[in-house]
């Protein structure tokens, strides 16, 4: 599985943005693939304003959206330990 750069818990899943190749990154939603954007911030942009492609997020809105990458989780690296 490719390395997950940061997480979002919604009430209706988890976002990811993951990286892609020639400087670009993947949005996705548990285990969906959005759309993929130029930047990290771009994909968070995108969650904050509602215009992921994911309906059932676009659509929700009595539901705070984070406003800033920064308030995205980054998931720590998993260490394999020598046995």
């Amino acid at each position: 599985m490719k390395t997950v750069l940061f997480t979002y818990e919604s009430p209706v899943g988890t976002f990811w943005i993951r990286p892609e190749p020639a400087d670009r990154v993947q949005l996705g939603i548990d285990r969906h693939k959005l759309k993929t954007y130029g930047s990290a911030k771009a994909a968070a942009r995108a969650v904050a304003e509602r215009s992921t492609g994911w309906e059932a997020w676009d659509s929700l809105a009595d539901v705070p959206a984070p406003t800033r990458l920064e308030r995205w989780k980054r998931p720590t690296p998993k260490v394999k330990r020598a046995g």
